[in-house]
């Protein structure tokens, strides 16, 4: 029985591995429309260092390098999911009034450098390093350091 699991558990994985697949790119038109139209949108003169689609047997998403170092991840629709700035400000139009008003309150000296989408909300880090976590009603849970 034993045996049996474990050849099953291997075609699997060998499954999975034999469907799975990186492209790295340079080409925005592999990236969905709505993907192309946000980058263009919110990031003035956006040169695009590289594109890396993964793609899982279930799933397809999309990280974007940007020549400023910025950090986009995309689900297979081309909707964000993250947004990393490293240490300049993610646009503000990006970021829920809610969000913006409770780091402008309580962190009046700091900028969101970085914003992601989660199951349960929102998470926005700034560029102290604070990780805030916000529900998807834009009220904040918790905070990391």
């Amino acid at each position: 029985m034993k045996k049996i699991l474990s050849i099953l558990v291997l075609a699997i994985v060998a499954v999975q591995f034999a469907f799975a697949g990186d492209v790295i790119t340079k080409d925005a038109k592999e990236l969905p429309l709505t993907a192309r139209n946000f980058i263009n949108q919110y990031f003035s003169k956006p040169q695009i260092s590289y594109i890396k689609i993964d793609s899982d047997l279930l799933s397809k998403k999309y990280e974007v390098l940007l020549t400023d170092r910025t950090e986009i991840e995309f689900d297979k629709k081309g909707n964000w999911t993250e947004i990393d700035c490293k240490k300049n400000a993610v646009p503000a139009a990006l970021i829920p009034v809610s969000i913006k008003d409770y780091v402008k309150a309580n962190f009046p000296n700091e900028i969101i450098t970085k914003i992601e989408r989660k199951g349960v909300g929102i998470e926005v880090e700034l560029a102290n390093d604070f990780s805030l976590k916000f529900n998807k009603k834009g009220q904040f849970v918790s905070m990391d350091d």
